[in-house]
């Protein structure tokens, strides 16, 4: 864009340019003070700079809704916080973050804050708590101030806290598949640890595996996210949406991966990424979370 706006300038001024073979190359507008017609050729180029210019302008305003629009897009950042309530004190650490939903309204906040009780697993009884869609920028400058939101949580949450944990995830979008509603009221969260060295054949076969369910138009929705800070290397996680308990099982429409590799790639590519699958994966652990509409902050829109 910056080339082709400099290159509209030079017209513009009637600053001489080169031909393709090095040899100068009259403007347009040089080229009209010194050929026949001078009056008719010289409002001819004021009128096609005059357009020049007002193509110019309109670029430069497309360019600026373009990354004004970019800046409006959600980030792919999301920073988690696993809260585990003192034993005996689960009541007064709902009753806690209902009261700090009710401030984030006060303040008007505009990140919203969702809340998940964890129900299988070692952190059976913790809570998660997250804000999504963030980019790293965000967190200079949150909407309300950090040491406002910590002395609020100190108030009303802290006491009722035994263990907290926080780290940062980045989405994956390009291998993802999201529900459209995303209103499910559980979420069953598989993680993957990742082989040293293997970070590569795991993220390709990822990649070829969301390209084969696209491909066969599967009606598969899942979501893939990867640690960036605040634990141990080479962890990934993939969230699929449940909307009551019966949806835990198989869905009959939804084919095996294996299925969808091959009729997507063939036999030979579809044993490729289950044995680069195989050989990456270290470990699994899964979870299941259900949504805290109640204790959850959503800004209005």
């Amino acid at each position: 864009m910056r080339v082709f706006l400099c290159a509209l300038a030079r017209r513009v001024r009637g600053i001489s340019r080169a031909d393709e073979n090095g040899n100068p190359v009259d403007s347009s507008f040089r080229r009209g003070i010194r050929s026949p017609g001078l009056r008719s050729s010289s409002y001819q180029i004021q009128e096609e700079n005059v357009k020049l210019l007002k193509l110019t302008a309109a670029l430069s305003v497309l360019m600026l809704l373009a990354l004004s629009a970019a800046a409006q897009e959600p980030g792919t950042i999301a920073a988690i916080e696993l809260q585990t309530p003192k034993n005996g004190m689960l009541k007064q650490y709902e009753d806690g973050r209902k009261q700090k939903v009710e401030w984030h309204k006060q303040q008007k906040d505009t990140q919203g804050l969702f809340v998940f009780q964890i129900l299988t697993g070692d952190h059976t009884g913790t809570y998660m708590v997250a804000r999504f869609g963030q980019h790293w920028t965000d967190f200079d400058k949150p909407s309300v101030p950090d040491a406002d939101d910590l002395a609020q949580y100190q108030k009303l949450i802290g006491g009722s806290v035994e263990g907290l944990v926080t780290s940062y995830w980045e989405d994956l979008p390009k291998v993802s598949n999201p529900s459209t509603d995303m209103n499910g009221k559980y979420t069953e969260v598989i993680t993957f640890h990742i082989r040293y060295g293997h970070g590569d054949d795991f993220r390709s076969a990822i990649a070829r595996m969301a390209e084969a369910r696209q491909k066969m138009n599967s009606p598969s929705h899942y979501s893939w996210h990867r640690l960036v800070n605040g634990g141990p290397g080479g962890t990934y996680v993939i969230t699929f949406e449940r909307a009551n308990w019966a949806s835990m099982g198989d869905d009959p429409a939804i084919k095996p991966l294996r299925d969808d590799l091959r009729a997507a790639f063939g036999e030979q590519e579809a044993t490729s990424v289950i044995e680069r699958l195989n050989t990456s994966i270290e470990s699994t652990y899964s979870e299941l979370m259900e949504f805290r509409p109640d204790l959850s902050y959503l800004p209005a829109k």
